[in-house]
């Protein structure tokens, strides 16, 4: 024994904390005594328990001369774990191991047995839980004294309350994440459990949006491991349930009946426990407010509250006036005195009385700021025009400002505290505006308002184009001096080309956008038309090609700026609408249709230029060949072609025999005469009018070689 503790001591098997102990110690350290060991026999891994008297850290505890680390010592007792290889042996409590004359004590034999099966968990119960429930746990092999199985959940150890060889109670510890159970029972390996342990929010209720409330209020409990499933979360006042009306995880809303009393809330959730408040939720009836005296008062003025249920105590009630706390300073029961308090605004007042509360006013109060004037625009108006007035201290009913200038009562339109807009009525002169508010005082501007007379438009000629279109503006009122007037169409200006006090010329510049012109007059107003200026895209027609042709002839028109969309585009020939074949914004393309009489074509779509044709499409009539004479012919020899509609010109009529031009020397809508080319062969005769179509004579010309014929018979 002595070698082999030699040996362990070289290699370093003893761990650091095993229980060694200098020679002086070891002899003043008194000799234990072992009465038993539990238990007797188990695999390696068995926690063992060494019972006795006199145990210490002066021993060392050995197994079959290995050292051990005890991982409880006490004066009566001594718990190791059997190590992985071990064999049936002896403990022995040695106080110097491996050293000649140490004190030495033995236990019983302790058998080594085979490794005990893991254990399994093929069931947790209930599958849900938060931290701090019991869970039951269903398998097989638990150890069965309930304190020999290690079970956790992840690396957080559980508490086993209870168990036996088949089930074990254990709690959720905080911390704990959802995943599967670990289970050792004595020395056993680890087993799994199957399933997981789905791990909610431990259930708390954190705060409550207010600690008092009124009978058939709402309270808002805020805290975590709520459901939001709303039947599954119980919430009760002294036992009596609440319904709730809206529930989140970390939110449940719920109604407080009437009749409800006092009493503390306590919520139970589904899968994840019970909780009850140790604060009680104070319930009573809801302060009123019925009447304000007065309804309106500025800063620092004192106002009486009329109602109910406000209490006596003054430090128990809170009024906030537009947000702004107030100052109270006396209370009843059914009447509260108050200060306007510095910052308050136009708003409600609210009342909370014993922490029930706030309850607003049904009515708003208004805060009353003192009356001035700052600013108005625009600087001159005319009659019937409107200006606007900034300032404050304005009642937001406008019949109770009395604003007036040079003492001629204006009309009110609109009302804000910082904002009122007035017209300017028949009479009005130049002068100084001013304003008394009821109730409120008055204000006047030391800068004049100058009434002058506005430039009035009466026509506009014409009322659409595209840029670069010429506009006449009549109008009246206008001044001598040209320099003061400007005008605009949707605000940006333009360029005058002539003037009169009667009328105002401007071509509509580029780039500019539909709207009304207005002539801007300085120190008089502005004036603008009544009706918008339309600005027309711009549409050229470059071509009609060909400028002539029958019914039926297809048709293109060139130009640019055409509409791309073919249900907003209209074309016309002469007053017959046609239906393009197809569209873009520089080519358009239709057939003439029948019962055309021709005439110009017009292009024409909303918000575009229209265009017309400057010579009308003429509507022509297809020729008509009849027969040629002579039927065979030699070149140089004259052919005579009859028929109608044959043309009048040798420019505009042309005749082939098979693809080579035969010259016509005579023209006339019934007759042709050309001179056979040499080149000429046998094949059909086609005459060729421009603009109308072409036409073949039935049967083809014969051509034979050699010096020129007699005249052939009257064509057939």
């Amino acid at each position: 024994m002595k070698r082999s503790l030699v040996l362990a001591l070289a290699l370093g098997l003893f761990a650091p904390s095993a229980l060694l102990v200098t020679p002086t110690a070891a002899m003043a350290q008194a000799r234990p005594l072992i009465e038993r060991i539990e238990p007797t026999a188990g695999p390696p891994g068995t926690t063992v328990r060494i019972h006795g008297r006199g145990f210490s850290r002066g021993y060392t505890v050995l197994f079959n001369e290995r050292p051990l680390t005890p991982t409880e010592v006490l004066p009566e007792r001594l718990t190791v774990t059997l190590p992985e290889g071990a064999s049936t042996g002896r403990f022995v409590l040695s106080n110097r191991p491996g050293q000649r004359g140490a004190d030495e004590v033995e236990t019983e034999v302790f058998r080594v047995t085979a490794q005990a099966p893991a254990p399994t968990v093929s069931a947790i119960e209930p599958a849900t839980a938060a931290p701090g429930m019991e869970v039951v746990l269903r398998g097989e092999n638990f150890a069965t004294r309930a304190t020999d199985n290690v079970v956790r959940i992840g690396a957080l150890p559980m508490v086993v309350r209870a168990g036996d060889a088949s089930t074990l109670r254990v709690i959720v510890p905080d911390g704990a994440v959802t995943g599967p159970v670990f289970v050792r029972a004595g020395g056993s390996p680890e087993g799994q459990s199957q399933a997981v342990l789905t791990l909610t929010p431990r259930l708390i209720i954190r705060e409550l949006s207010t600690m008092a409330v009124a009978p058939g209020g709402r309270v808002i409990l805020r805290g975590a491991g709520f459901s939001p499933v709303i039947p599954r979360n119980r919430v009760t006042l002294g036992g009596r349930p609440l319904r709730v009306l809206r529930a989140t995880a970390t939110e449940l809303e719920v109604e407080v009946p009437v009749g409800a009393e006092s009493a503390t809330l306590a919520i139970e959730v589904q899968g994840a426990g019970r909780y009850e408040m140790a604060s009680r939720l104070f319930v009573g009836p809801a302060p009123a407010v019925t009447t304000m005296s007065p309804p309106a008062a500025s800063v620092g003025q004192r106002v009486t509250l009329r109602g109910s249920n406000f209490g006596t105590d003054l430090g128990r009630v809170q009024v906030t006036v537009g947000g702004r706390p107030a100052v109270v300073s006396a209370v009843t029961p059914t009447e509260l005195t108050i200060t306007v308090p510095e910052g308050a605004t136009t708003g409600r007042v609210a009342v909370t009385a014993s922490g029930i509360g706030p309850v607003d006013s049904t009515t708003d109060f208004t805060v009353l700021v003192p009356v001035s004037l700052s600013r108005f625009e625009p600087r001159a108006a005319d009659v019937g025009d409107r200006i606007t007035l900034f300032g404050a201290g304005f009642s937001t009913t406008p019949a109770q400002n009395a604003v007036t200038l040079n003492n001629t009562r204006l009309t009110v339109v609109s009302a804000t505290p910082t904002e009122l807009v007035c017209e300017l009525t028949p009479g009005s002169r130049s002068g100084n505006l001013a304003v008394a508010v009821e109730g409120n005082g008055n204000a006047r501007l030391r800068e004049p308002f100058m009434v002058t007379v506005r430039p009035r438009i009466s026509a506009m000629e014409p009322d659409r184009g595209p840029p670069g279109t010429a506009v006449v503006l009549r109008a009246a009122n206008l001044p001598a001096d040209r320099s003061l007037v400007q005008v605009r169409i949707s605000g940006v200006d333009v360029p005058i080309e002539s003037y009169t006090r009667e009328a105002v010329t401007v071509r509509v510049p580029p780039n500019a956008q539909s709207g009304r012109f207005s002539i801007v007059v300085r120190l008089q107003g502005t004036g603008a038309t009544e009706q918008p200026f339309t600005v027309l895209q711009p549409v050229t027609l470059a071509a009609v090609e060909p400028p002539a042709g029958p019914v039926g002839a297809t048709v293109t028109l060139r130009g640019t700026g055409f509409e791309p969309e073919l249900p907003r585009l209209r074309v016309r020939l002469g007053a017959t609408l046609i239906r393009p074949l197809r569209n873009s914004t520089t080519e358009i393309v239709f057939t003439v249709p029948r019962g055309s009489r021709g005439g110009p074509v017009s292009v024409e779509a909303e918000g575009r230029q229209t265009v017309t044709s400057p010579e009308p499409f003429a509507i022509t009539v297809p020729p008509v060949l009849v027969g040629f004479a002579p039927l065979a012919v030699t070149p140089g020899q004259t052919l005579t072609l009859r028929g109608r509609n044959l043309g009048t010109s040798t420019a505009t009529t042309g005749v082939l025999i098979g693809d080579v031009t035969c010259p016509a020397s005579e023209v006339s809508p019934t007759r042709i005469a050309c001179v056979v080319p040499v080149e000429a062969r046998t094949g059909p005769v086609v005459v060729r009018v421009a603009n109308a179509g072409e036409a073949r004579a039935r049967g083809n010309l014969t051509v034979r070689q050699g010096p020129p014929g007699p005249p052939g018979p009257r064509p057939r």
